[in-house]
């Protein structure tokens, strides 16, 4: 059923109220926002089964050529051919390239060659710096949420971070307003809470009556018909979950499609339509919060790549990106492996040795000089 089954319309050729404009404009943005939420969850969970089926394994590939690189790269540090300058280069290729892999990729098989290279093992080197990340985070929490971090706190992973966060907020918050609470108010302060207090029982009064109907007319318990049983067993399903979520648009929508009756035989009368709105505005924010949410879930922790611009669209339109996404993953490892197959010989190995620079990571101009131009194309 369309949401302009929902919709007050002029009687008597009498203009809408101010109220029915307003039940009328949140109806509207709150069936768009569905609308929208719906599609946007279907879109994803689409996106998200492509990129499984025809990304994760070209990345794989491109992950695991990789890391063959680094191994011909090992090989060549045993050889008599090349200088002392030159395996510390090799060195210090290994050390940095099988770095990345292990921290970005989770490539651990590399742990045995970097530890071959390294003063201290992977393991002791990644401990030490996720000690300092930790205690950066704790001042960096301090500062900027005035959060106390606990000692035994997890901060291993941008989820659990997060959730620390988000526990701590709550933590804080709770705490201030307990001092609030325990300071002495004033009349003015006690009559706003009762009357927030009566609105709030009124509204919820509001939805309640809606869902008694719908429960008296449809409660499967007192079905002889098996059938007839069976389709409110499911009817009352959709309207306690409608009750659960506190959503009114769709116990309004569940009634009048239900009871074949229409919104204006529903009692509307101002008052209720005051109610009717705050619960509806209400809902609108939190439809919009849960849009922002699937943003942040296609954005991944700590902002990546929204995947709905990178491969979102229509059909044609997302064909198009993914089909360039693949192409330059495959170009990309197709490279690789012309450079290994290149450097797998003294010659050519000695050549990008020449012009290989090991990075003083004190100088951040050095950066820019850690690898050749375009030797990772």
């Amino acid at each position: 059923m369309s949401h302009k089954s929902l919709v007050l319309t002029q009687k008597s050729g009498k203009d809408l109220s101010k109220l029915q404009k307003q039940f009328n404009a949140n109806v509207k943005k709150i069936n768009e926002l569905k609308q929208k939420l719906e599609d946007d969850t279907a879109g994803l969970r689409h996106i998200i089964t492509r990129i499984k089926a025809e990304i994760f394994p070209l990345e794989e590939k491109h992950n695991n050529t990789l890391v063959e690189m680094v191994y011909v790269f090992d090989k060549h540090y045993d050889d008599p051919y090349f200088k002392k300058k030159e395996k510390e280069k090799i060195a210090d290729f290994i050390l940095e390239k099988s770095t990345e892999l292990i921290q970005s990729l989770g490539k651990d098989e590399l742990k045995p060659i970097y530890d071959k290279y390294s003063e201290e093992s992977y393991d002791e080197m990644n401990a030490e710096a996720e000690g300092e990340a930790s205690e950066l985070m704790k001042n960096m929490m301090k500062s900027m949420f005035g959060i106390e971090v606990d000692d035994d706190a997890d901060l291993t992973n941008p989820e659990k971070m997060q959730e620390y966060v988000a526990q701590k907020m709550e933590e804080k918050e709770a705490e201030a307003e307990a001092k609030k609470a325990s300071k002495k108010k004033s009349a003015k302060q006690i009559e706003k809470e009762e009357k927030d207090k009566e609105e709030a029982k009124n509204i919820s009064k509001a939805a309640r009556s809606i869902y008694a109907d719908l429960v008296k007319a449809f409660h499967p318990d007192r079905e002889l018909d098996e059938v007839e049983r069976e389709r409110k067993t499911e009817i009352m399903k959709q309207v306690t979950e409608a009750y659960s979520n506190d959503d009114l648009f769709e116990l309004l929508r569940l009634k009048i499609e239900l009871q074949g009756s229409d919104i204006e035989s529903l009692t509307m009368v101002d008052e209720q339509l005051k109610y009717y709105n705050k619960m509806l505005k209400e809902q609108i924010i939190e439809l919009e919060n849960n849009l922002w949410q699937l943003r942040m879930q296609a954005s991944g922790p700590m902002g990546g790549k929204d995947l709905f611009m990178q491969f979102g669209g229509d059909e044609k339109t997302m064909k198009g990106k993914f089909t360039r996404e693949i192409n330059r993953l495959k170009r990309g490892t197709q490279a690789l492996e012309k450079d290994i197959a290149q450097l797998k010989h003294k010659e050519a190995m000695r050549s990008f040795l020449k012009d290989y620079q090991i990075v003083n990571f004190d100088d951040e101009d050095d950066f820019l000089n850690f690898l050749p131009p375009n030797f990772f194309r």
